[in-house]
């Protein structure tokens, strides 16, 4: 019969809990802050209760087989859901009551995993791209796209709109799933692209926003570490953001930027060639619909701002050489927001268990470019 007791099966489990679980597991701590507000675990529906022991050591305070299996489930979950692979401290076989003798150093392994768990730090260390589902454009709850297009010209001096811009909100549907998705390493992720018009033609300012929006690449926001919001470009380049806030509200909060121009090449006109379209700036905002202790949504804006007035002083084909032109963009334009869910699981036995795994959130597209 295994002989670890019932209080040291509760301390390893309370142990992962704030970590780990969702809700349900935090109300059963007294260490823990409920209701969830500014933190949470990863939303885990526990495998494993609280083991209620009898008053004779090693006797009725002892948990069976099935309840250590259910603890090295929750454990295991984390630690796939971390590291992507099982941790091999220890064999749930090691368990089965009745069969083999449950030493102390069984114990010991489970507190090792539970101590690997607890040591992850998502600042320095992210989560494996196997523990996540997506990126997938980000679909209303009915299914329909949230990507925008733009296919009018903007942005030349015969043109009236300057900036164009879009607005998305993603919706968690509470704000418990809100830190969960968060807590787990989810993220919401943004691409755009520019195509048509002169975009094949090196130069031409259809082809610097082709340029500017390949080169900004994929583009990542989600919370480090439970207190960090984060953006950066996962496969490109461009200014980022890392502070503990975002603007409530209106999403006014910028939390990328990528400029045009600093290319070599091209008619130099008036003023050095890197500085051509260098007025012209990619830009992403965001905000939560609420303060953030209560936040359901996180609302975004994605704007292309053409400020280039002609300064490069490209000539007008058929023109004299560095008459200023400021040329409209005739590209079509189309930005997509995407989803990246944490969505685990690993195989023990041939049988395959869910690790951390939640909903996909909804989007709506509030307004188009």
């Amino acid at each position: 019969m295994p002989l670890i007791s019932a209080l040291n099966y509760n301390n390893i489990r309370e142990s992962i809990a704030g970590r780990v679980g969702n809700q349900s597991v935090w109300t059963e701590y007294g260490s823990l802050t409920t209701p969830l507000t500014s933190t949470s675990g990863y939303g885990r529906s526990f495998s494993s209760n609280t083991v209620v022991g009898g008053n004779t050591p090693g006797v009725s305070d002892t948990v069976t087989e099935q309840q250590y299996f259910d603890l090295w489930l929750d454990i295991q979950a984390a630690h796939v859901h971390q590291t992507g692979v099982l941790a091999t401290d220890i064999d749930p076989d090691d368990f089965e009551q009745g069969v083999d003798q449950v030493a102390e150093q069984h114990i010991t392994d489970l507190t090792t995993t539970a101590n690997t768990i607890l040591a992850f730090n998502h600042t320095a260390t992210d989560f494996p791209t196997s523990s996540f589902d997506g990126p997938n454009p980000l679909e209303t709850s009915g299914g329909a796209s949230t990507t925008s297009s733009r296919t009018t010209s903007f942005g030349g001096s015969a043109d009236s709109v300057k900036v164009i811009s879009h607005e998305v909100t993603v919706d968690f549907g509470s704000h418990q799933a809100f830190l969960y998705f968060l807590a787990a390493g989810g993220e919401i992720r943004f691409a755009a692209n520019a195509s048509g018009g002169t975009t094949g033609s090196q130069y031409t300012k259809d082809w610097d926003w082709a340029q500017v929006l390949n080169d900004a690449g994929q583009i990542r926001f989600g919370r480090i570490n439970q207190n960090t919001w984060r953006c950066d470009s996962v496969t490109g380049s461009g200014t980022g953001y890392s502070n503990a806030t975002i603007t409530t509200g209106a999403p006014t909060t910028k939390i990328f930027e990528k400029q045009g121009g600093g290319r070599t090449g091209g008619n130099p006109g008036d003023v050095p060639v890197a500085q051509i379209y260098d007025d012209n700036f990619f830009r992403i905002y965001a905000s939560t619909n609420t303060s953030f202790n209560t936040a359901t949504q996180l609302k975004f804006k994605i704007e292309l701002d053409d400020g280039d007035t002609g300064t490069g002083g490209q000539a007008e084909p058929g023109g004299p050489a560095g008459q200023l032109v400021d040329e409209s963009v005739t590209a079509t334009i189309n930005s997509t927001v995407y989803t990246y869910t944490p969505s685990s699981d690993f195989v023990w036995d041939s049988t395959t268990y869910n690790a951390i795994s939640l909903p996909t959130p909804t989007g709506t597209k509030d307004s188009d470019f």
